[in-house]
């Protein structure tokens, strides 16, 4: 409703919300939708209910999300991005001691918060996992 009232770019799902489908139904074709998958199926699903990129994870245990789900780990995450033709952003305990190993995965990029809310230095911890990321 939000994302419609303010004529959002775009809007993102997950398992438990609006189902994709319906969501690119009221979107339309013109927006950006994401998709929350934890599965090689609901990957699959994703693509085929009109998702323009998917969210995986989480990837490893995270403190951002209280009722996450068990992390997918990286064998899942690189089955999810060799399964789709859209692209894949990883999520779920990512950060600067793991971002090397995401990325060696294929995936096209990453969502992170602790990683970069959870610092003293919000700016530096961003530039670091930009740097880190390229």
């Amino acid at each position: 409703d939000i994302a419609l009232a303010v004529d959002a770019d775009g809007l993102h799902v997950g398992q438990e919300a609006l189902p994709v489908q319906e969501a690119r139904r009221l979107l339309g074709k013109d927006k950006i939708l994401g998709y929350s998958v934890a599965t090689v199926e609901e990957a699959l699903f994703g693509q085929q209910s009109g998702a323009d990129y998917l969210g995986a994870g989480p990837i490893y245990p995270t403190g951002s999300k209280a009722d996450a789900a068990p992390p997918i780990g990286i064998d899942t995450l690189k089955s999810i991005k060799e399964s789709v033709s859209i692209p894949v952003v990883a999520i779920g305990g990512i950060g600067a001691t793991n971002i090397k190993e995401i990325k060696g995965s294929g995936i096209d990029g990453v969502s992170v918060i602790s990683a970069i809310l959870g610092s003293a230095d919000i700016k530096e911890a961003s530039r670091r996992l930009v740097k880190m990321w390229r």
